[in-house]
């Protein structure tokens, strides 16, 4: 019984460092390097970085820090500056960058079905082809006086 517990702690421990790392790299993803080398702050790939390792570790202590990853978030956006974070937040005024783009397209389609069914509306209509008898008469001439 004693090994069963012992073996049941050692796989809750796995599952616990399993996700610290989990959430370790989908935070170092939307974290960028603050060197000016444009790259996520995992994948900063300069020799003797002069910002990636203390940065790594300010994640690794707000990990230990902050049980929610938008806290850990907003503490690298107040010392590091907002434009270290790349993936915008869900609240306040960044959720405009989530919810612009989809409305301003849904407003550009409804203004273009509108403005095509104007068009149709304003449309002359055109005369279908043997309306008009005499013009039946006159391309019937025309046959006629081409033929050979």
């Amino acid at each position: 019984m004693k090994r069963f517990t012992l073996v049941l702690v050692f796989c809750f421990a796995l599952a616990a460092v399993a996700e610290d790392e989990g959430r370790y790299r989908d935070l170092g993803a939307k974290i960028q390097c603050s060197c000016g080398c444009n790259q996520m702050l995992l994948q900063c790939n300069h020799v003797g970085c002069p910002s990636s390792a203390k940065m790594i570790q300010d994640l690794h202590t707000s990990l230990a820090t902050y049980k929610n990853d938008e806290d850990v978030l907003n503490w690298f956006r107040s010392n590091y500056g907002m434009t270290v974070v790349v993936a915008p937040a869900t609240h306040g005024f960044e959720l405009t960058i989530w919810v612009m783009p989809p409305l301003l397209l849904l407003v550009a389609v409804t203004l273009l079905f509108f403005l095509i069914r104007l068009w149709r509306q304003r449309a002359t209509p055109v005369p279908a082809m043997g309306v008009d008898p005499q013009l039946d008469a006159l391309r019937e001439r025309a046959r006629k006086e081409t033929e050979l």
